[in-house]
């Protein structure tokens, strides 16, 4: 019936909710615990706990692919849709309900590697096939931004100058974790019960396809909401930045070292070029006065929009 799945997503929306106040409040006392930015919290640990939906579903899709299944579409399309779904519609949502800042700083440091990570996706999707070297490339890439940012933000040190930090901040690490679980489950549930949901209600499959690809930004959106709400801008803004780096990296890149992906031209030609449209837009918009306001977060919500109506009815 139907009351049985909206009763389902409802709990997974409390689910969504609780988790993700868990995710930021212990986000932040790891933050100040180890003397660090939230920014960087949101850039690392965050953006790569709920990522977790893509990273398992691109490992999955390339062990079908390798299996003689070919799960392709799946892993190019859920990276791509989650990341533009990020990009704008989520962070639109987050500056609509307050005023997001950054640095300059950080932008260059971060927004740079952002387009970096797209284009890096792009070029060795650009003949059709990733291999699983160029898969393995990605993920080396990634990791050596990991390093270059923990150097950068001098981690090293002052984990060594935290000799105190004992078993609350072990305990504080693993609390985050739970979040991160509790949330990805959550949005699993979402996902699966709005599919049933929306097969009973008779909605196409185009829009259902919409769905599923904004079901695994879900745990972006969760966590970004608390954090805005809790005045952890910056822990928010990272999460979305990082999930922006994670993804096309390591998350693709881990599905392609499994078992390698075909990329459809129609893709490389619209979905990417989209992406990268609105990625650069996103940043200008940031770029412009460091901060994004209301109006400028309505751009972004109508970017998203827009890519759904022209998916829907010229790219079905």
């Amino acid at each position: 019936m139907v009351f049985v799945e909206s009763g389902y997503i409802t709990l997974g929306l409390l689910g969504l909710w609780f988790g993700s106040d868990i995710v930021v409040d212990n986000a932040r006392t790891i933050a100040k615990s180890l003397g660090v930015s939230e920014l960087l919290i949101g850039l690392s640990i965050t953006s790569i706990g709920t990522s977790l939906p893509e990273i398992s579903t691109n490992i999955s899709a390339g062990f079908s692919t390798a299996a003689g299944v070919d799960a392709s579409g799946i892993a190019v399309g859920n990276i791509i849709g989650s990341e533009l779904s990020q990009i704008t519609i989520i962070l639109g949502i987050a500056g609509f309900m307050a005023t997001l800042s950054t640095t300059r700083r950080s932008l260059r440091r971060d927004g740079f590697m952002m387009l970096s990570a797209l284009l890096l996706m792009y070029l060795v999707c650009f003949d059709g096939f990733v291999s699983r070297g160029e898969g393995a490339f990605l993920v080396i890439i990634y990791l050596t931004y990991l390093a270059f940012l923990f150097f950068d933000e001098g981690i090293v040190s002052k984990l060594s100058s935290h000799e105190g930090l004992g078993r609350n901040f072990l305990y504080k690490i693993i609390l985050l974790f739970v979040g991160v679980v509790i949330i990805i489950y959550s949005a699993d549930v979402i996902v699966e019960k709005g599919v049933l949901l929306a097969d009973k209600l008779s909605i196409t499959e185009s829009l259902i396809g919409l769905f599923i690809g904004f079901g695994t930004s879900i745990p972006e959106l969760s966590v970004t909401v608390k954090a805005v709400t809790k005045k952890a801008n910056s822990l928010s803004l990272g999460n979305l930045m990082g999930s922006n780096i994670t993804d096309p990296l390591l998350s693709f890149g881990l599905g392609a070292v499994v078992g390698g992906f075909t990329v459809s031209q129609s893709v490389l030609a619209y979905d990417f070029v989209y992406w990268g449209v609105a990625t650069v837009i996103a940043l200008l918009l940031l770029f412009n006065h460091l901060n994004l306001n209301r109006k400028e977060s309505s751009v972004l919500i109508v970017l998203y929009l827009f890519f759904m109506y022209s998916r829907i009815v010229f790219f079905p």
